[in-house]
């Protein structure tokens, strides 16, 4: 029996840990300190204000460390209304940062380097913490695009990139496509910084853009236009011109043909005549009276006598002769 009672003892002393336990977590979850950032977004250049909430009784004194946890070194400040002054520096202090006394920090102008985890320490009905993750936002510049092969070609992979001078800032891109669909295949890397097309094919050319996007800002790029270096015709689409080019080399060189030989003809006709004239005109020559100027020859006397001459004179220079004197009447 005393074993049973102790058992069961021991067994309801369990229980009652693991009740206030339990309690203990729900009292944190609901009367618990929390910190938010106001903006939501913080901006670089603006300020922003760690605000905190849920504080239960009186602040006694908090602190604010820029850690995710209670380290000296990284102490920013500490708030105590009973001291003099009620804040004071820790090696962690920047004169942008300062308190209020409901146990906020406020910076007053942030830079990018205030990214990261801020602690609070807080004094009143019991001593309780809090952290929180400080983002700091860049308004994002214009993005351009840019491709890795200036003069693609026909089936040639062709990849575009989306670049920015805050890329870093970026937390979103997109791709859009003016007035068409995407090409078939194609493929988004890089949290679809870059788009690849496998094999650009001529319906793909168009204008492209890209977008970026973060929490406080977003940009559109320029459109960009994808062409090919070489559109090359399709084979079959040449056998007209081809047809067409063999046709008039054929007809030029028939024309060249007829030409030389009309030419040739008219030589040989032009030839013939003029043996033809050469001939008549002999033989013109040989009947009618000779013109051309020759060797003088002397003239034979008509009067009767006993010498008449020679009847046919050859081609060369005769002497007369003086047969029987001259007669004298």
């Amino acid at each position: 029996m005393a074993r049973e009672r102790v058992t069961a003892t021991r067994a309801l002393c369990m229980r009652g840990y693991l009740l206030t336990a339990l309690f203990s977590v729900w009292i944190n979850l609901i009367y618990g300190i929390k910190i938010q950032a106001i903006p939501k977004y913080p901006v670089v250049n603006k300020p922003v204000t760690l605000s905190v909430s849920g504080v239960s009784g009186a602040i006694r004194s908090f602190s604010w460390y820029s850690s995710s946890a209670i380290w000296n070194s990284s102490l920013i400040l500490s708030y105590n209304p009973t001291s003099n002054p009620v804040e004071t520096q820790g090696p962690k202090y920047f004169p942008r940062a300062s308190s209020f006394s409901n146990g906020s920090l406020r910076i007053s102008k942030l830079f990018t380097t205030d990214r990261g985890y801020y602690t609070v320490q807080i004094q009143a009905e019991s001593s309780t913490q809090e952290t929180i993750n400080l983002p700091v936002y860049v308004p994002l510049a214009k993005p351009t695009i840019k491709i890795a092969s200036r003069r693609p070609m026909k089936y040639e992979e062709v990849t575009l990139s989306c670049d920015s001078d805050t890329s870093r800032e970026i937390q979103r891109y997109s791709w859009s496509r003016i007035n068409g669909p995407f090409p078939s295949g194609v493929k988004f890397w890089e949290n679809n910084r870059t788009m690849t097309i496998p094999r650009i094919i001529p319906s793909d050319v168009g204008q492209y853009q890209c977008e970026t996007e973060n929490p406080v800002s977003k940009n559109i790029s320029e459109p960009y236009t994808l062409s090919l270096y070489c559109v090359c015709v399709e084979p079959c689409s040449c056998t007209g011109v081809c047809v067409a080019i063999v046709g008039s080399v054929l007809i030029l060189s028939a024309i060249i043909l007829l030409l030389m030989r009309n030419k040739y003809v008219s030589v040989q006709t032009t030839g013939q005549a003029n043996r033809h004239d050469g001939t008549a005109h002999n033989h013109n020559g040989t009947r009618g009276q000779n013109t051309t100027e020759g060797p003088s020859y002397p003239e034979y006397s008509t009067v009767d006598s006993g010498y008449t001459g020679l009847q046919d004179r050859p081609n060369q220079t005769y002497s007369d002769l003086n047969i029987g004197g001259t007669r004298h009447g």
